[in-house]
């Protein structure tokens, strides 16, 4: 004996649960990537935003800076970036730069910053399921 069932299915509301579902990770993202960005980029951490987009039936949830800053820190920079090598000037001698409360510095060249995946690193931690590093920039 066999039985058939058939159902009807609610794209519409199926696509707002899923919706629903998205958008409190996008939130929990959102949140746990402040806590995780460095402290010294207050800016940054200021300027993290979130949307969820539907894209025929695909919902996709968005956490993004508008910072330019916001790549050099997450994916580090000179030696530790994707050109992987040292930071010179291009129009003087010497970079020069001024720390909070330290004198001023000069170098012919720095080795740039490691990166900070702080974003991949919030998602990774409120994400019901496995991530892989797949971010644009």
């Amino acid at each position: 004996m066999s039985v058939r069932v058939t159902t009807d299915l609610d794209e519409a509301a199926l696509t707002d649960v899923v919706r629903e579902i998205v958008d409190e990770v996008t939130t929990a993202t959102t949140n746990e990537a402040r806590i995780r960005c460095p402290v010294e980029y207050g800016p940054l951490r200021a300027s993290l935003r979130q949307e969820v987009d539907v894209r025929g039936n695909l919902v996709v949830g968005i956490v993004y800076s508008d910072l330019e800053c916001a790549a050099y820190v997450h994916i580090g920079t000179g030696i530790y970036g994707p050109e992987g090598r040292p930071i010179r000037p291009v129009r003087a001698r010497v970079l020069t730069w001024q720390p909070r409360g330290g004198p001023r510095r000069f170098a012919r060249e720095v080795k740039g910053q490691r990166p900070n995946p702080f974003l991949v690193e919030a998602l990774r931690h409120v994400a019901p399921g496995p991530v892989d590093r797949t971010v644009r920039y």
